[in-house]
């Protein structure tokens, strides 16, 4: 079976070149999250995309990403680190605590280092939501009537 496209509706609020800012509705359950500072200020997530063709401020759009990506990206980004800590941790813990700790942080340290460089290799473009352009008419949740 295979899994639908993660999805979000937002609207373009700028357009650069072929670059576009889309705002996304902030969805109800962020209401209640402690992070929620990080990820939207109160009018939604602001995020830039490859603009679709013949595109402009106002359009509504369609954004839709791949459900294998997104879990490559979630593994990459927080079980990698989580991996290789507990490596190092394994690996010195035969030299004792001291060693096991210190073998935990460098283990860490190298994950999150690899991080990036994986990402770019493997996800860059893996990780680019598609866009396309929804009928004019269509409201997106969040917006003002």
């Amino acid at each position: 079976m295979i899994a639908s496209p993660l999805q979000a509706r937002g609207r373009v609020i700028e357009v650069r070149g072929d670059v576009a800012a889309i705002r996304i509705a902030v969805a109800s359950s962020c209401h209640g999250c402690r992070a929620r500072a990080f990820c939207a200020d109160g009018g939604g997530q602001v995020i830039r995309i490859v603009a679709p063709a013949n595109t402009s401020v106002g359009d509504p759009v369609l954004l839709e990403l791949d459900q294998a990506n997104f879990a490559l990206g979630v593994a990459i980004g927080y079980l990698l680190p989580v991996l290789t800590l507990l490596l190092g941790a394994a690996v010195s813990s035969l030299a004792g605590d001291a060693a096991a700790a210190v073998g935990a942080a460098v283990g860490l340290t190298s994950g999150l280092w690899l991080v990036q460089p994986l990402h770019h290799r493997l996800l860059a473009d893996r990780l680019q939501p598609t866009a396309s352009l929804t009928c004019p008419s269509q409201s997106v949740s969040g917006d003002n009537p």
